[in-house]
């Protein structure tokens, strides 16, 4: 959104040049209006400069882009086929999340929060914001006009707009008798643009085959703090399991724990320490069964635990017993170094 591509260009050469085993991870410019150019641009990097690319939660999300999945499965096949070296994650729910501000435009929030906090003062910068998020589109919204009814009020900060979480934007408005607009800027002044929403712009087909791709992995983009969380914080990981390999056989239940496991610990350089079940690698492990694995995380209660899952083992310690919390805590601060080897802290 705010770098070019000559000059993502040179900070992906110096990436590639500097450290080895290191990849760019894009939140592209586009997950909406243009999203294909926008993948193609991330792919065009790869090719020109020799970085690894990974694309991160590789979603094709609102009307404008559905069935267009197989486009996208085309340009990275064409690009592995061309030797680049390009993987790519997702996360199992329609719905996104991230903050109310990230469907500003871009020119309202330079400067930082004070200045946009400043222009959200303005009446006539106000009318300037609400015609290029509702009518025309802008970059903070991926070029597509916002439709109110599709997004959902997450954590807010602010106690006098708490009431807000967990319904949408144009519900809210309704029940206020005033226009969702007002209520976006009543948020984005009140709660100092802290507010997180979900989005409810996915496509269900798109989602299913860009899982299947051969150098895709797991992924839940999760945002952890507040009242309203999306549920892919708590349930990411068994639904794939629960819903996507057994409910709905998409895929085989080796293949998809290798979606979750060894696939990500290969492209971040720490395979085969961890990510595999073998002597001298890290006892991460997780029991589960695989015929009651389901996640149970909803929009209305994020935080609800999975189930199937009886202990879970950190680098050896117990994390998890018969489904309860032992507070132990085996986790390690892994860190690259310049050589491209990847250490815990304590090593």
């Amino acid at each position: 959104m705010y770098a070019s591509t000559s000059e993502l260009a040179s900070l992906c050469e110096a990436l590639a040049k500097e450290f080895p085993g290191a990849f760019y991870a894009p939140h592209h410019r586009s997950y909406g209006f243009q999203a294909i150019e926008s993948y193609a641009e991330m792919l065009g990097l790869g090719e020109s400069t020799g970085c690894p690319i990974h694309l991160t939660h590789a979603t094709l999300n609102f009307s404008e882009n559905k069935g267009k999945a197989p486009i996208l499965i085309s340009m990275i096949d064409k690009s592995l086929d061309k030797g680049i070296d390009v993987t790519l994650d997702t996360y199992p729910y329609l719905p996104g999340c991230t903050t109310l501000a990230a469907l500003l435009p871009g020119w309202a929030t330079s400067g930082g929060a004070t200045e946009t906090l400043k222009r959200l003062e303005d009446a006539e910068t106000r009318e300037k914001i609400r015609v290029a998020v509702e009518v025309t589109g802008c970059d903070g919204g991926h070029g597509i006009p916002t439709n109110w009814e599709d997004i959902q009020i997450g954590a807010t900060t602010e106690s006098s707009v708490a009431s807000y979480s967990g319904r949408m934007v144009a519900e809210v408005a309704r029940s206020l008798g005033k226009p969702s607009s007002e209520v976006f800027f009543e948020l984005l002044r009140k709660d100092k643009l802290a507010t997180s929403i979900i989005m409810h712009v996915g496509n269900e087909e798109n989602v299913r085959q860009i899982m299947q791709h051969r150098v895709h992995m797991a992924g839940s983009d999760a945002i952890l703090h507040g009242k309203t969380l999306h549920p892919r914080a708590y349930g990411t990981f068994p639904r794939y399991l629960g819903h996507y390999s057994r409910e709905l056989s998409l895929i085989s239940l080796p293949a998809m724990i290798a979606h979750l496991t060894s696939r990500p610990a290969k492209r971040l350089s720490i395979y085969p320490f961890r990510g595999l079940i073998a002597e001298g690698s890290a006892a991460d492990l997780v029991l589960f069964d695989p015929e009651s694995i389901k996640d149970m995380a909803t929009y209305d209660e994020p935080r609800f635990l999975s189930k199937g899952i009886r202990y879970v083992l950190v680098n050896g310690h117990v994390a998890l017993d018969e489904g309860k919390m032992t507070g132990a805590r085996g986790g390690k601060t892994l860190r690259r170094g310049r050589d491209g080897k990847v250490r815990a802290r304590d090593e």
